[in-house]
């Protein structure tokens, strides 16, 4: 088996757009820091005053129903060019600016770069080395949904098990003889 690293992590494609999915629907943080206006802006209808103080809401920005086809479902394939779900629901180009969850431009997220190289590594390593499976009795359509809390007030339990593929494929010959 290669082993995965920096230099032939690029060609993580399905896992690329599993990501970019996740982060579409629980962006790492769910609202930008307040900027002040250095100038005043049209934005179509909204004009927005020199002063005025902004925050983006990444949540609403990466989830809206005009931009994306069924944003609530976990849909990886509208990362895909060749998708029909990499337009918006009127099958039109999608604004870049719709998935910003690290945001853009001069105000982009320095962590941005890290975690997308940091995840190749570590997520199909461990995907290589473990089996990830809900335990017996959860229902994997209606478990919970974790989801980003900033306050972490409450979090769902999750209860899944995590078994060496080693052992899992002894499991796997034992049921079968």
């Amino acid at each position: 088996m290669e082993l995965i690293n920096y230099e032939n992590n690029g060609d993580l494609n399905v896992f690329s757009s599993c990501f970019n999915e996740a982060l579409r629907m629980q962006p790492p943080v769910y609202y930008s820091s307040s900027v002040r206006m250095s100038e005043t802006v049209q934005c179509e209808k909204l004009k927005i005053r020199k002063g005025d103080m902004i925050t983006i809401l990444m949540d609403s920005l990466c989830n809206d129903p005009d931009s994306w086809i069924e944003p609530k479902k976990f849909i990886p394939e509208r990362f895909e060019p060749s998708s029909r779900y990499f337009v918006t629901p009127k099958g039109e180009r999608r604004n870049p600016y719709s998935f910003s969850p690290f945001l853009g431009g001069s105000r982009i997220c320095i962590g941005k770069t890290f975690i997308e190289v940091v995840s190749k590594l570590t997520v199909p390593t461990l995907l290589s080395h473990f089996e990830f499976e809900f335990q017996e009795g959860v229902d994997r359509e209606t478990v919970p949904f974790m989801h980003n809390n900033m306050t972490a007030s409450s979090m769902p339990d999750f209860k899944a098990r995590i078994t060496s593929r080693d052992r899992a494929l002894v499991r796997a010959l034992n049921k079968n003889n």
